[in-house]
C-alpha cells in the first residue's frame, strides 16, 4: 500500500485538520475566534476531539503558537550570499513581512495578545543552549546564524564570535529592534503598515545605527543595505 492509498484509507488527520482550522480562524477573525465550538465546526469534527487531541484550549493555543513559529521560520528563511549584513537586513525584511501579513498569529506567538486569557508559552532564549534554540525557536536560530556570520566576517566586532552567550545577546538586540518597530507599526503609529512608509526612515536607520555601533563601517553598511534592497 503506497502513502496515497494509506491516506485515503485512514482519512485526514483530525489533529492536523483542527490545527489548520484554528490557525485559519485566528488569521481571519482574531483570537476571539479561537473557541472549541468554532474550531471543531471549521475542522468538520466534534468538540470532544479538541479535548482528545489537545487537552482543551490551552493545549490548542500552545500548538497554534508552535505552528505559527514553524511557518514564521519558513517565512524568514532567505538565501545566503557573500554579504552577511545584507542577509541580516533581508531577514529583517522577511520578518516584518510575516508580521504585517499575519498580525493576529504574530501577536499570539510573541505574547502581545492572548486568546480568552490564555497566553502562548515562551522560553528564555538568553539562557538556552544552541540545541534548545534550534529545537524550540528555529527562526531565532537562523538569526543567530546570520549574526555569527557577521561577526566572523568582521562586520560586527563588539562581541566575540566564539562566545555563544555573546552571539545570542547580540542577536536578541536585533530581534528587539525589529520586534519593537513592527509592534508600533501594527498599532498604526507609523502610518499604514501595508504601505510601509517608515520602513527605511525608521527601521532602516535603527538597524544602521545599531550595526555601526557594533563595529561595521558606514561605507560597507551602505553597500549592504543597497544589496538588500534598502538603499
Amino acid at each position: 500500500m503506497d502513502s496515497r492509498t494509506a491516506m485515503a484509507a485512514t482519512g485526514p488527520d483530525p489533529r492536523a485538520e483542527m490545527l489548520r482550522a484554528a490557525v485559519g480562524l485566528l488569521d481571519d477573525h482574531g483570537p476571539d475566534a479561537l473557541q472549541v465550538r468554532k474550531v471543531a465546526a471549521a475542522a468538520g469534527t466534534s468538540t470532544m476531539m479538541v479535548y482528545t487531541h489537545f487537552g482543551g484550549m490551552r493545549g490548542l493555543i500552545a500548538e497554534v503558537a508552535e505552528e505559527g513559529r514553524r511557518q514564521f521560520d519558513a517565512a524568514i528563511t532567505v538565501g545566503e550570499t557573500d554579504d552577511p549584513v545584507a542577509d541580516l537586513i533581508t531577514c529583517g525584511t522577511a520578518y516584518r513581512r510575516f508580521a504585517i501579513r499575519r498580525p493576529h498569529l504574530y501577536r499570539l506567538m510573541f505574547g502581545s495578545t492572548s486568546a480568552h486569557g490564555i497566553d502562548a508559552p515562551a522560553r528564555n532564549v538568553l539562557t538556552a543552549s544552541a540545541g534548545d534554540i534550534e529545537a524550540h525557536y528555529a527562526a531565532f536560530a537562523k538569526l543567530t546564524a546570520v549574526v555569527h556570520r557577521c561577526m566572523t566576517a568582521g562586520r560586527i566586532t563588539a562581541a566575540a564570535a566564539d562566545d555563544h552567550a555573546a552571539v545570542v545577546s547580540t542577536s536578541a538586540q536585533f530581534w528587539s529592534t525589529i520586534h519593537g518597530y513592527v509592534m508600533l507599526e501594527l498599532a498604526g503609529y507609523y502610518g499604514d503598515a501595508v504601505d510601509g512608509g517608515a520602513l527605511i526612515s525608521v527601521l532602516g536607520r535603527l538597524l544602521a545605527n545599531l550595526l555601526v555601533a557594533m563595529g561595521d563601517s558606514p561605507e560597507r553598511l551602505a553597500a549592504s543595505m543597497v544589496a538588500a534592497g534598502w538603499g
